[in-house]
């Protein structure tokens, strides 16, 4: 793969949870469930993309 690819990828992985972040943050305005977004949460969006928001949602869950 070539770095542009790559860049490409991670910027639609990035773009795509962050839409998926903002909704479920709107949602769960109603059950009291929120992610922060920050820099962390924002790594691992961007280079997870979906999966890692399944996954900040879990770990969410656990704690």
């Amino acid at each position: 793969m070539n770095a542009g690819k790559v860049i490409k990828k991670i910027l639609v992985n990035t773009i795509l949870g962050a839409v998926l972040l903002a909704i479920i943050n709107f949602i769960g305005i109603y059950f009291n469930f929120y992610i922060a977004l920050n820099i962390y949460s924002a790594f691992i969006i961007g280079i997870l993309g979906v999966p890692g928001l399944v996954l900040l949602i879990f770990l969410k869950f656990m704690v």
